[in-house]
């Protein structure tokens, strides 16, 4: 279940952090379409609006000249100067593979010169490629690495990021990465929540008998990560040449035995049953979803899955056709955007390329991928109660922008226009730089 933020106490709020006289907050009144709840949402502009947060949970939003009538100052508040900004909720990388090592140029080339993503991992690269440098580098080098990433993610106003593991496909080396995400959670003021992927692929050891593999994670591999409480989740790549049906359904029944929310990568290449399987489940999401028909548009309809596009992942893998996020739209389901990051099928990062992407690609409004990006992605991490809107009652998660309209987060592309960053409470980054302890 998820955990619900404290509403804030009635009489007037303290506040140790304000964000004041900003030009603009962006918020939205009722944006979730999920299970049982029928399409409407809106985008409302507050102006000159300051926001006041105490212990990282918003507690007063309102006009910039009643914040000293309304709100209690505590002697050591910190002021954020918000003239000239406008505040976006903070945005939330709902599906990434941010701990990895090694280099894939290669096969970008190959991909170029018309090989597909198949033609590629029967070749030797893919997945493997990665695996391989993964179990070999040590856990301060991959700690390094994927700070570095973590870091871009935040200058482009990331305060809520998924990372799976995956990489490792035998069980020391899947601890190992699900350990970089703990380092990075103690490092990072952020929220990181970590996902189990050790059915990412098959191995080439158990080509033969992948059955044998299945059965190796749901009776060794899943007690273990849940027993020292190193994932959230657990997600399985439903897909021929990965794991069928059959399979999927095993790994993720084990997983809600021990305590792990099931997701699933699914219909990316090709349709075999995993939208109908994540909804049979109760996965909290269905992911990449590029060849999902509306017959699984229909099925998803009503069913409290959350359907994540990765834009990001289609454009750099070159295929003919996304996502169809206009009749998901259309359908009343709350679609989520994420940014897929990974070694081999998508190199983009920052919220605002995914937000021009979402636009472009997916041919989403401004406000439907500013939603997708923010509360309903937050909801494909359970966590939709908590963050992704500026609300009283929610994570002060903030995103300040520079820009005439907060339209031109994904209109302007490739250009960074986030100035401060705030998770939980926390100013994380400002224009002189990192705020990190």
């Amino acid at each position: 279940m998820t955990r619900r933020v404290a509403a804030p106490k009635a009489g007037k709020p303290a506040a140790d952090l304000v964000v004041h006289d900003l030009d603009c907050a962006v918020r939205f009144p009722k944006p979730y379409c999920g299970k049982g709840t029928p399409v409407g949402w809106e985008i409302r502009e507050d102006h000159r609006v300051s926001i006041a947060g105490l212990d990282g949970v918003i507690v007063w939003i309102g006009p910039s000249d009643r914040l000293s009538d309304e709100v209690r100052i505590l002697p050591d508040c910190r002021f954020v100067e918000g003239a000239g900004l406008t505040a976006l909720p903070g945005f939330v990388d709902a599906h990434t593979h941010l701990v990895y090592a090694g280099d894939r140029s290669g096969e970008f080339e190959m991909r170029i010169a018309g090989k597909s993503y198949l033609e590629i991992m029967a070749a030797g690269g893919g997945i493997m490629n990665t695996v391989e440098t993964v179990r070999r580098i040590d856990e301060e080098d991959l700690f390094e690495e994927a700070s570095e990433r973590l870091m871009e993610a935040i200058e482009w106003g990331a305060t809520t990021v998924e990372i799976k593991s995956g990489y490792g496909l035998d069980l020391d080396t899947e601890i190992k990465m699900l350990n970089v995400v703990k380092m990075l959670q103690a490092e990072f003021p952020i929220r990181i929540v970590p996902t189990f992927m050790g059915a990412h692929a098959i191995p080439p050891e158990f080509k033969k008998n992948p059955d044998t593999f299945v059965d190796l994670i749901c009776r060794e591999w899943i007690p273990q990560v849940a027993k020292y409480r190193l994932a959230e989740f657990n997600d399985v790549f439903c897909e021929k040449k990965a794991f069928d049906v059959d399979q999927t359904r095993r790994i993720l029944l084990a997983g809600l035995e021990h305590g792990l929310k099931p997701k699933i990568h699914a219909d990316e290449i090709t349709v075999i049953g995993g939208v109908d399987l994540a909804v049979e489940v109760g996965a909290v999401s269905a992911d990449h979803l590029i060849c999902t028909d509306r017959k699984g548009i229909k099925k998803l309809a009503g069913s409290g899955v959350i359907p994540t596009l990765l834009p990001g992942t289609s454009t750099y893998l070159m295929e003919p056709h996304h996502a169809n996020a206009r009749a998901m739209i259309e359908a009343g389901l709350p679609v989520a955007v994420a940014s897929d990051h990974n070694p081999g099928s998508c190199q983009f990062l920052g919220a605002g390329l995914i937000q021009t992407l979402a636009m472009l690609q997916l041919r989403m409004t401004a406000g439907e991928a500013l939603i997708a990006g923010t509360l309903h992605a937050a909801h494909a991490l359970d966590l939709g109660d908590e963050t992704g809107a500026i609300e009283i009652g929610r994570r002060m998660d903030l995103a300040l922008i520079v820009a005439d309209s907060w339209k031109s987060i994904g209109y302007r592309a490739g250009q960074n226009q986030v100035h401060t960053v705030i998770a939980n409470g926390i100013v994380v980054m400002t224009p002189d730089g990192f705020e990190l302890e």
